[in-house]
């Protein structure tokens, strides 16, 4: 087919959307709509996936060591859990500091610590090692186990089970979610097509019966689905967008109060944007195209 015929389908499809303006109207606001409920929902979707990563990013395993481990020996243990898969830090906690962080937990009752100094701390030297996700507890456990200079090893399978189904099930709500407003925006989608098709059933007929082919009468509806589809994405995206920046823009002392774990910082709007604007320019141009085709052949039929 040759482009100048393209550009004759292009330019029918674009003067048919400001011919039928009502309804290009009405279409464009209904998938604008649909579109905006699924970018709110995908929006939580994201944000909750950004959450459930800083809660695995909480599992930690609390390491004692003896107390007669050297200073080399402390530095090798410390340079040696940094290589194990699924520890991003390592935290290295000596007895006098711990002692500090005892005192300040204990606040105005710190001086009941004050019989305690560099050579009589109780306290033993510890690290703190944080692990990326909960799978890779077990593993990190068995390599603890072999190292002799381990006096104690704090870990609490039940928090990280716990942590690990906090996950699962925020992923799995959120996939579910998503792919249900995609299903029922594709179907209001279709419906806004159909019917703006369905209001020009005569003028198809009617080119039918003058001799034109079904792929040129078709083109230029399927064009149009197109461009109604997308024109409704990009109103979405901007009413969406607009909407996101004012509520990080209001929500940040809310935020802050309820952030007892520090895991609620919500994403910022150009993380999720590609994303976003994919599904919509996805779901918009294949439920318009398809809508339109779907549309047109019933009324081709004649």
């Amino acid at each position: 087919m040759k482009i100048r015929t393209w550009g004759r389908f292009f330019k029918q499809g674009i003067h048919n959307i400001i011919k039928n303006r009502v309804m290009s109207i009405a279409s464009i606001i209904a998938i604008m709509s649909a579109l905006f409920i699924l970018g709110i929902v995908l929006i939580i979707v994201f944000n909750l996936n950004h959450i459930a990563e800083g809660i695995e990013s909480k599992v930690e395993v609390t390491v004692f060591l003896k107390m007669d481990v050297s200073s080399s020996e402390i530095s090798s243990i410390q340079k040696q859990m940094e290589k194990w898969e699924g520890v991003y830090e390592v935290e290295f906690v000596s007895k006098k500091q711990a002692l500090e962080q005892w005192k300040e937990e204990l606040g105005d009752k710190a001086s009941l610590l004050d019989g305690y100094n560099d050579e009589n701390n109780p306290l033993p030297d510890k690290f703190v090692l944080r692990i990326e996700k909960p799978e890779f507890a077990e593993g990190v456990l068995a390599n603890l186990k072999k190292i002799s200079q381990i006096e104690k090893i704090n870990y609490s399978r039940e928090v990280v089970d716990a942590i690990d189904k906090i996950v699962s099930t925020t992923r799995l709500v959120g996939f579910s979610l998503s792919a249900l407003l995609v299903v029922i925006s594709a179907i209001i989608i279709n419906n806004a097509i159909r019917i703006a098709v369905y209001s020009r059933r005569r003028e198809i007929n009617i080119m039918k019966y003058i001799g034109a082919t079904d792929w040129f009468i078709r083109w230029p509806f399927v064009i149009e689905g197109f461009v109604l589809g997308n024109l409704g994405a990009i109103l979405a995206g901007g009413f969406l967008a607009l909407g996101y920046h004012l509520l990080l823009k209001n929500s940040g002392n809310v935020v802050a109060e309820l952030d007892f774990l520090n895991v609620l910082e919500l994403l910022p709007m150009e993380a999720m944007f590609y994303e976003i604007g994919l599904v919509f320019f996805i779901v918009a141009s294949i439920v318009g195209i398809f809508a339109s085709m779907i549309s047109t052949h019933k009324h081709l039929r004649v």
